[in-house]
């Protein structure tokens, strides 16, 4: 073989070599990070474990999407009073809130699905409850004497003080109904990527919010608020983490920012009954 034919044979050689090179000196910071990433999450679960918390069995790691939200600060509920004419109603614009009671007895007896069907029944009539086929039960905020329902939208369940029902029964019968609207909802940026539900605990854990001896109950993606603007109010995408205690049993729900982790800390936060 000629010298020619040995150099182009060691070029080439050389080329592929640094190809090769080339793609590996790609893939390997992605390969690290990964693993990093990995392992970190690994250590995190493993510090929790020995802090006593208890996550779900199938926490995902997949991320969601959402948008910024707007709806107009209005009174929507004090012109319905005179369409309501199968209940006692009255309405206070201190609070932006209904509260009515049923002229006649309305009987809510059977298993669970058979109440929550009557609450239903009772809620989507419109000379009872205002808006309320917007409303959508909320079992993990529920008790056996106070059903609640949030305001429901084609973004997602809003989760806040000012777009909720509580029905409260008592001795097989509907009590009473307190009610607040928040009104049509519209998206006022386009759809992103939100952080996953295990992301929204892990932003707990390390921001000291999630207590020791404690137990993950749920994580649910809904819509908080998160300000007023210009006679709006502005909602954003809510990881919503409802937390038991393991010794008082007691639940509480708190929210974190699905589009960046932050924890969401104002006034309009529900509590768990």
């Amino acid at each position: 073989m000629d010298h020619k034919k040995i150099e182009w044979l060691f070029l080439i050689v050389f080329v592929l070599i640094d190809i090769y090179l080339a793609i590996e000196i790609v893939r390997s910071p992605v390969s690290l990070s990964n693993t990093a990433s990995n392992s970190s999450s690994s250590n995190i679960k493993l510090e929790m474990r020995s802090d006593g918390i208890d996550l779900p069995d199938h926490l995902s790691t997949t991320q969601e999407s959402g948008y910024y939200l707007a709806a107009k600060n209005k009174d929507y509920l004090s012109d319905k009073l005179s369409t309501l004419t199968q209940v006692n109603a009255s309405y206070s614009k201190a609070t932006s809130t209904l509260t009515a009671t049923p002229k006649n007895q309305v009987t809510i007896k059977g298993d669970q699905k058979q109440i929550l069907k009557e609450l239903n029944m009772f809620k989507d009539d419109s000379k009872n409850v205002p808006f309320g086929m917007q409303f959508k039960y909320e079992p993990n905020m529920s008790s056996s004497g106070s059903y609640i329902f949030v305001q429901n939208s084609e973004y997602g369940s809003i989760y806040d003080n000012s777009a909720l029902l509580t029905i409260n029964v008592k001795n097989g019968l509907i009590e009473n109904y307190t009610m607040t609207y928040m009104g049509p909802v519209s998206s006022v940026r386009e759809l992103q990527s939100t952080i996953s539900p295990w992301h929204a605990v892990r932003s707990m854990y390390t921001d000291r919010e999630l207590a020791n001896n404690s137990r993950v109950l749920k994580v649910k993606l809904g819509y908080s608020k998160l300000t007023d603007v210009r006679g709006s109010t502005i909602l954003l995408p809510t990881w919503m983490v409802w937390i038991q205690n393991k010794t008082t049993k007691n639940t509480t729900v708190k929210r974190v920012n699905a589009f960046n982790g932050q924890m969401i800390q104002n006034n309009t936060s529900i509590s768990d009954k």
